[in-house]
């Protein structure tokens, strides 16, 4: 079987089955820092779902080709950035809207706890973002704050959250 990655090419040995070329496959790519990030078997686009016990046994004989591309982190953000852009102005436009909520007497907290995890996705992607040397990373701000809310929501002072969404939060996840 002939593997490529991005431009290095390479036969895998005939007695090696597809988990075998997948692990190789994912080392070569981490020890250049880059991510394995598309995966053609033959001609068929291979999936993280497709991948599963039965796939990974079959012997690399039965198929000609396997061609992989990759991307580092950077590469792979940077061509995300639409996408962050659009979840992180979705998690501001949510969090004003409970904000709102609040201000006007709503007790209920259910939507709060589900938008919560919306955050700590957009935490998430912040902190993977590229962060300046010799500064306090985005998320990390961020993170303070929001232990701030998660006490606040624990005591059920719907003002204090609504505050700190107005000002501490939001502001610092729709830049």
């Amino acid at each position: 079987m002939n593997i490529q990655l991005d431009n290095e090419q390479w036969q895998a040995v005939s007695t090696a089955t597809l988990g075998d070329i997948l692990a190789d496959l994912s080392e070569r790519a981490h020890a250049r820092s880059r991510i394995v990030t598309t995966v053609m078997l033959d001609s068929r686009r291979i999936t993280d779902r497709d991948i599963d016990p039965h796939l990974l046994q079959q012997p690399s004989a039965r198929y000609r080709e396997l061609v992989a591309t990759s991307a580092t982190q950077p590469e792979l953000l940077e061509s995300a950035r639409g996408a962050i852009e659009r979840y992180r102005r979705v998690v501001a436009a949510e969090g004003t809207s409970l904000a709102n909520q609040f201000r006007m007497g709503a007790q209920d907290l259910s939507a709060f706890d589900v938008w919560l995890g919306k955050v700590a996705d957009a935490l998430e992607i912040i902190e993977n973002g590229q962060k300046q040397l010799g500064t306090q990373s985005p998320g990390h701000a961020i993170a303070g704050w929001i232990e701030e809310l998660l006490a606040a929501r624990h005591i059920r002072d719907t003002v204090r959250m609504a505050d700190l969404l107005e000002y501490e939060i939001l502001p610092r996840i729709a830049v």
